[in-house]
């Protein structure tokens, strides 16, 4: 009713209830798109010329056309998910991709598991596996630094009670995030709570939850609530060799510890207020089947080693499940849509949506490259492309190395983002459905040729 437009904030003219108009009213509401049109005609309420101005400050949906980009150059991207699909590398994917602050690819191809009983959606949910790291952990400990709460070049003891004998203490953070401590890659915990038959040993588990039995590692499954403290003493426990390049997680399990120290709140829940709810990001959390249906959330493996099930809700990383799925290192679940807004967050040097999470400062230090004049392409936390005259990593050759900043996970996923192109890729998979020893993905380079393929089109436009 226009008589009552006096009580409005503002009002849309999209003059036709078209699928078309729907569409972009609706990116015009969220911030997607900019308003700069006036009226072109008066009535008894608005005068011809009238009209509110605003700037895009959310992610805008478009086609690839209307940044210059050919649709045909893209069809090469079907090509490629759906090979691997076929040659059953992964049982389905989301791939989506941003060129200055817009969304022109977001498709979902193939199925949760090989039986084909449900198709892929963009809205369905994926195990990030160590994606947590920099999309959970490294934006906790920038907002720790940016606070005075942390240090990069302070060592361990600072921040957290060790054993005064640990050889753990005079690690620092910066060492720690760009894999330069000297961990050990990782520690099967798990292991030690097997009995001689690979059974869950009973006094350690029960099937039902219970005040000692409160950590829930997978459906019916429930660990001593005193076993994270015998993780902790393994991993101080553990040997340091020289301080030369070798990825680990175990440095993550320390850092999840000093982030809920500082700041007295779970890490789930820190995240949570801090980040993803003021992000929008309805599916990014831990924890997924308490919040959703589990027919949303893409299944992983089939774990015959150790739970006896397939995951599908709880965590595929094992350290992480027996934290109770929330790890520092692994145990965060999104779709690609909402990782893609993280990452175009930190693209925008930690500005999105009309507010400023980091300062540029902090983004660019935590991004670029940490140690490499010791020949270690990592970021603090974040992974980066091959230093030249080296192989393999995260990127295609099309992505040299420069301000581009990234992550893989295990389970098939890979988010990058590229300050030059103001371009971010998301790849999410299951590609361990329903075994982990499928590295087909791995080997057909399935994430980077798709890479190739977005960064062709986008600079036949450059």
């Amino acid at each position: 009713d226009l008589l009552m437009t006096y009580s409005f904030d503002g009002l849309i003219m999209a003059y036709q209830n078209s699928n078309e108009a729907q569409f972009y009213a609706a990116q015009l509401i969220f911030g997607g798109i900019g308003a700069d049109a006036t009226l072109p005609v008066s009535n008894k309420h608005f005068d011809e010329g009238f009209g509110l101005t605003t700037k895009p400050s959310r992610l805008k949906y478009d086609f690839p056309e209307s940044l210059g980009i050919d649709s045909k150059l893209l069809l090469k991207i079907d090509s490629i998910a759906l090979d691997a699909i076929e040659k059953e590398a992964t049982p389905g994917c989301q791939i989506l991709a941003i060129k200055d602050g817009v969304v022109f690819h977001n498709k979902s191809y193939g199925y949760h598991t090989y039986k084909k009983n449900k198709a892929v959606e963009n809205s369905d949910i994926y195990d990030l596996a160590s994606l947590t790291k920099i999309i959970a952990t490294v934006p906790a400990l920038m907002f720790l630094e940016e606070n005075g709460e942390i240090h990069l070049d302070s060592c361990l003891e600072y921040y957290i009670d060790l054993a005064d004998t640990s050889n753990k203490n005079n690690l620092s953070i910066r060492e720690i995030l760009a894999h330069q401590a000297g961990l050990k890659s990782w520690i099967p915990f798990y292991k030690q709570t097997l009995d001689n038959n690979g059974n869950l040993i009973d006094t350690l588990y029960n099937d039902k939850y219970s005040d000692k039995y409160n950590i829930n590692v997978a459906d019916s499954i429930y660990l001593h609530n005193s076993y994270p403290d015998t993780i902790l003493a393994q991993i101080l426990a553990t040997k340091t060799i020289d301080k030369t390049y070798q990825y680990s997680d175990i440095g993550y399990y320390i850092f999840k510890d000093i982030i809920e120290h500082k700041t007295k709140l779970e890490f789930k829940d820190f995240l949570s207020q801090q980040f993803y709810n003021q992000l929008g990001l309805n599916t990014m959390g831990f924890l997924p089947k308490n919040r959703f249906d589990r027919s949303r959330i893409v299944p992983t493996e089939f774990d015959y080693y150790f739970r006896s099930q397939l995951l599908q809700g709880d965590v595929h990383d094992m350290g992480a499940a027996m934290l109770g799925g929330v790890g520092g290192h692994a145990g965060l679940f999104s779709n690609a849509n909402d990782l893609g807004i993280f990452m175009q967050m930190l693209l925008q040097k930690g500005y999105y949506g009309g507010e400023r999470y980091f300062k540029k400062y902090t983004v660019d230090q935590f991004t670029k490259c940490q140690f490499c004049m010791e020949e270690n392409r990592r970021g603090a936390g974040f992974d980066k492309a091959v230093l030249e005259g080296q192989e393999g990593g995260p990127a295609c050759d099309c992505s040299p190395f420069s301000e581009a900043f990234g992550h893989t996970g295990f389970t098939g996923t890979l988010v990058w983002a590229d300050p030059d192109e103001q371009f971010v890729y998301v790849f999410l998979s299951n590609r361990i459905h329903p075994t982990s020893e499928n590295k087909k993905l791995l080997e057909m380079d399935v994430r980077t040729k798709i890479m190739q393929v977005i960064y062709d089109a986008i600079r036949t436009v450059n």
